[in-house]
C-alpha cells in the first residue's frame, strides 16, 4: 500500500497561468504546465495566446471554455489580477472613522506599517531611472488609501522591493488603481466559473522577474526591456533561457519563439509558473500578523522548503 501510495503522489500535475485583460481586448492569454515531481521537470503544454469574442461566444466565454478545457483537476492557477478588495470597499461599518482611526484590522495593520516607514521618507528627489521615473524608495510618505490599496501592496512596496536590486525594482499597480479596477470586476465574475476545486494564486509577473534577478542574474539592460512589447523580444529570450536552464523546464522552440514575441503570453507563462512554485512551497510567506484574508501575492523566494 505504501507503495501504491508514492506511485499516485508522483502523477504529473498542471499549473494555469492567466494573463487577463480587458473583455474587450485581445490581449488575455492562457498557459498550462505540466510538472513531474519524481523527475522535477515542468513542461509548457500550451499556450493561447489572443484570447477574444468570436462570432458564437463573447470573450469570457472563450475564456472560460479554455479553462475548464485545460484546468480541470489542476493544482492551481496563477492570476495576474487580486481576487480581493481593498479593505474600505469591502467594509460594512456604517459610520466610518476614516484610515488614521479606523480599527478594522487590515486598516490598522496598515496604518502600523505606514508609521513604521514614515521616519525613513525622503523627499521626492534624488537620482531617476533611466525612464524617468524615481525609485520606490522616495515614495514613502504618511498617507495611505485603503480604499484602492491592500496590505499586500504596502508590504511589497516598503518590505520586498527594496531588498532587490535597483534596477528589478518597479512601480506598482493598486488593486483599484486606474484600469487594474476594471480588471479586479472582471476577475471577480470569472471567479465564479473557475474549474472547481482548483486553488488561485495571485501573482505578479513583474514582482517573479524582480525576485529572481538576482539568483539568475540578469543584465541590468534586460531588466529595463523586458516589459516592452515588441522591442523586449530579445530580453524575454535571454530570461527564458535562464529561466528554462535553472529550473528544468521544457519549452519547444517555436512556443519559445511564442513567448519571447508576446507579452501577454509570456505573462502567462510567468504566472503559471508562480503557481508552481507556491504549490510546491517555493515562494514567499505572508509575515507574522499579516492580514492574510486581505489577499497575498505569491513570489519566488530563496530558502523556502
Amino acid at each position: 500500500m505504501k507503495e501504491i501510495g508514492r506511485v499516485l503522489t508522483q502523477k504529473p500535475r498542471r499549473y494555469l497561468g492567466i494573463e487577463l485583460a480587458g473583455a474587450k481586448s485581445a490581449r488575455t492569454a492562457v498557459a498550462a504546465l505540466e510538472y513531474y515531481p519524481r523527475e522535477k521537470k515542468i513542461f509548457l503544454l500550451d499556450i493561447f495566446d489572443r484570447i477574444a469574442a468570436s462570432e458564437e461566444h463573447s470573450s469570457d466565454e472563450s475564456l472560460i471554455e479554455i479553462l475548464h478545457e485545460m484546468g480541470a483537476g489542476a493544482a492551481g492557477i496563477g492570476v495576474n489580477v487580486a481576487f480581493e478588495l481593498p479593505p474600505c470597499i469591502s467594509c460594512t461599518r456604517k459610520n466610518c472613522p476614516l484610515p488614521t482611526k479606523c480599527t478594522v484590522p487590515a486598516v490598522k495593520w496598515m496604518r502600523e506599517l505606514k508609521k513604521k516607514v514614515a521616519p525613513k521618507s525622503s523627499p521626492a528627489a534624488g537620482p531617476r531611472r533611466e525612464d524617468g521615473s524615481l525609485p520606490q524608495r522616495v515614495a514613502r510618505g504618511r498617507d495611505f488609501t485603503p480604499y484602492t490599496q491592500r496590505p499586500v501592496e504596502l508590504h511589497i512596496r516598503h518590505k520586498v522591493l527594496e531588498h532587490l536590486p535597483e534596477p528589478a525594482q518597479f512601480d506598482i499597480d493598486e488593486s483599484l488603481g486606474g484600469s487594474r479596477a476594471a480588471l479586479t470586476a472582471r476577475m471577480h465574475f470569472l471567479s465564479r466559473h473557475l474549474p472547481p476545486g482548483v486553488p488561485c494564486f495571485e501573482t505578479w509577473p513583474k514582482l517573479t522577474i524582480a525576485a529572481l534577478s538576482e539568483r539568475l542574474q540578469f543584465s541590468r539592460r534586460t531588466l529595463h526591456a523586458w516589459r516592452k512589447p515588441e522591442e523586449g523580444a530579445h530580453a524575454r529570450s535571454d530570461i527564458l533561457e535562464k529561466i528554462t536552464e535553472t529550473l528544468g523546464i521544457f519549452i519547444y522552440e517555436r512556443d519559445q519563439r511564442k513567448l519571447a514575441q508576446s507579452l501577454a503570453a509570456f505573462d502567462a507563462f510567468l504566472c503559471a509558473l508562480t503557481a508552481q512554485l507556491a504549490d510546491n512551497g517555493l515562494c514567499a510567506r505572508p509575515p507574522a500578523g499579516f492580514p492574510s484574508s486581505t489577499g497575498w501575492v505569491h513570489y519566488p523566494i530563496e530558502g523556502q522548503p
